[in-house]
C-alpha cells in the first residue's frame, strides 16, 4: 500500500486534500519564489516561501507526518533566518534554495504517486550555505 492510500485509510478525506493540496501549492512556488530573492523582492519572497512552509507543516501535522513537518518547519526557520538580511540572496544560498525546492518536488511526488516510501533525503541540505545574503 502506497503513502497516499495509507493517509486515505487513516484520516479524513478533507484532510488529506488540504495536506496535498498545499503541498502541491509549496512545490510550484518554490523555484519562482527564488528567483525572486536575486532582486527587490528578497524580503516579499521569503515571507511567502515561509508561509507556504507553514501551511503546509500545519496540513502535515494533523495526519502525523513527522517527517514532512520537520522539513517545513525546517524551510520555515531558514526563511526567518535570512529575513534578518536586506538581500538579495547570495549565489550560494540560491544554489542550496534550489536543492531544498527538488527536495520538496520529490516529496510531494512520493504522494501525488502513492509511492510505497518517501522520496530519499538529498545529503547535500545538511551543508547550509555559509552565506545567505549579499
Amino acid at each position: 500500500m502506497g503513502l497516499l492510500a495509507q493517509l486515505e485509510l487513516e484520516y479524513e478525506s478533507d484532510d488529506v486534500e488540504k495536506f496535498l493540496h498545499f503541498f502541491r501549492i509549496m512545490a510550484d512556488s518554490f523555484e519562482p519564489l527564488i528567483i525572486k530573492l536575486e532582486g527587490k523582492a528578497y524580503k516579499d519572497a521569503l515571507k511567502e516561501i515561509q508561509t507556504l512552509a507553514h501551511n503546509t507543516a500545519w496540513a502535515a501535522r494533523r495526519l502525523k507526518l513527522d517527517e514532512i513537518t520537520d522539513f517545513c518547519v525546517f524551510c520555515e526557520d531558514i526563511m526567518q533566518q535570512a529575513l534578518r538580511f536586506e538581500g538579495p540572496a547570495s549565489a550560494e544560498f540560491i544554489d542550496w534554495l534550489l536543492l531544498l525546492s527538488e527536495q520538496c518536488e520529490n516529496y510531494c511526488k512520493s504522494y501525488e504517486q502513492d509511492a510505497e516510501n518517501l522520496a530519499f533525503f538529498n545529503p547535500l541540505l545538511v551543508k547550509l550555505p555559509s552565506k545567505l545574503s549579499l
